[in-house]
């Protein structure tokens, strides 16, 4: 566990004592597709990392709709807000596909922000570019599907490179729209050979193009 602590960002720059102590109350789950690693509103007791697979934090919309606010891939950390101000989970978190999940106590590690001054920075930091992508996100309804959908794979290349493994029903969520929508968004980029498809995953063929539909 040490050895996998030390390989995650967020903990690489912790003595190796404190990064010991910390991997000893660790605890690791797997969790099978489809399978809730915690609802929004239960009690935060663990600061969580995906060691293998995916997790998508995710929220019920009023009109029913499935919205993932984030897509968590292998050495990210995961709803460690809560860590800070100790309220209850803000989301839902689910296996995507079959993961393994390392948690922390929460009490183990807010001790540690507390004593580490530096930790307590580079977690703020965390804290703050998380924040930052769900602002940004809540701006995206303002915005076409298909913007909204480009948005979405550009981000996605930033963890997965060109190929980006979620199907379009999960894109779909990820982007606010419906999976028509998203099917005749991808179709269209298709045509235009910006992306090609195939089974369960998307891949980027024009990055510099699909930026530019994005916006960005």
């Amino acid at each position: 566990m040490d050895r996998f602590l030390a390989g995650v960002d967020l903990f690489k720059r912790l003595a190796p004592i404190e990064r010991q102590r910390l991997a000893s109350v660790c605890r690791e789950r797997r969790y099978a597709k489809g399978e809730v690693v915690f609802h929004a509103g239960d009690p935060a007791e663990s600061v969580c990392i995906v060691k293998a697979g995916r997790v998508h934090l995710m929220q019920l919309l009023e009109s029913g709709q499935a919205s993932t606010t984030c897509v968590m891939t292998s050495g990210e950390v995961f709803c460690c807000l809560p860590a800070l101000d100790r309220q209850p989970y803000p989301v839902d978190a689910i296996a995507a596909v079959d993961s393994v999940v390392v948690r922390i106590p929460t009490n183990a590690f807010h001790e540690l922000l507390q004593k580490n001054p530096a930790f307590l920075q580079e977690s703020l930091c965390l804290f703050c570019a998380r924040l930052r992508q769900v602002e940004h996100k809540s701006c995206m309804i303002y915005d076409s599907a298909e913007c909204r959908i480009a948005q979405s794979l550009v981000t996605l290349a930033k963890k997965f490179g060109p190929t980006i493994p979620l199907t379009k029903h999960e894109l779909a969520e990820l982007a606010n729209t419906t999976v028509e929508t998203a099917i005749r968004v991808l179709s269209h980029l298709k045509q235009q050979g910006i992306v090609t498809s195939g089974r369960g995953s998307t891949t980027i063929s024009k990055l510099d193009q699909l930026e530019r539909l994005a916006r960005l």
